[in-house]
């Protein structure tokens, strides 16, 4: 089976990617949502203190209302924009050559083929590829966290975009099993070497000691 797909690089595409980067950082999800969180919280508390100055209501603190408006804006700064400026930065400018260029892509079992508008080729092996993701326009092949191929799902010429997520799919287990495998093979030769242990070179060890004992004693 051989995919097709030709798919135009544009601001879209590298906003896609830069997303798709995220997908799978934990780290990153986890304090984005402890940021937005707590800036929500805030915002909430914010509110009830403004209804109260509204209200004219004699619990009423501007020391409170002023402190949550600003907790509340630092944090959703930080968790709405702060967090993804570096790493759209990093992507800008690591891809903004990129924007405008076709890109033609042959993929098989084994090789992943990319060929400009200019006729420069690239062949990539499947075994380098470090996870795949996807979202409703893309599929995104990420070969680290930062280099990556964008194919557009509406690009497919030969073969579907569901072709190439099984495709896709199949070849990442595979190798998943094959090291989990692998990592079991090296924990059963371990076992095997310890258990090889010349036992008459340690039996030899017990009967020296046991003359040196014996000469102790006399």
């Amino acid at each position: 089976m051989l995919i097709k797909n030709t798919t135009v690089f544009t601001k879209e595409t590298l906003e896609g990617l830069n997303r798709a980067s995220n997908f799978t950082n934990e780290k990153y999800k986890k304090f984005k949502l402890i940021f937005n969180l707590a800036g929500l919280i805030f915002l909430m508390l914010f509110v009830r203190y403004m209804v109260l100055f509204v209200t004219n209501d004699d619990s009423k603190d501007i020391f409170l209302t002023v402190f949550y408006a600003v907790a509340a804006a630092v944090f959703l700064f930080i968790g709405m924009y702060l967090m993804d400026r570096d790493n759209k930065r990093r992507f800008n400018n690591l891809y903004k050559n990129m924007i405008g260029v076709e890109f033609n892509y042959e993929i098989d079992s084994d090789t992943i083929k990319v060929e400009d508008a200019d006729g420069d080729v690239d062949i990539l092996k499947w075994e380098d590829v470090l996870r795949v993701e996807k979202d409703a326009k893309y599929i995104y092949i990420f070969f680290n966290n930062e280099e990556c191929l964008s194919l557009q799902r509406t690009g497919f010429t030969s073969c579907t975009d569901k072709d190439l997520l099984e495709l896709s799919t199949a070849i990442l287990a595979t190798r998943q099993k094959d090291a989990s495998k692998q990592i079991k093979n090296n924990k059963d030769e371990i076992k095997i070497n310890e258990e090889s242990i010349d036992d008459s070179y340690v039996t030899q060890l017990d009967i020296e000691n046991e003359d040196h004992q014996a000469n102790l004693s006399k």
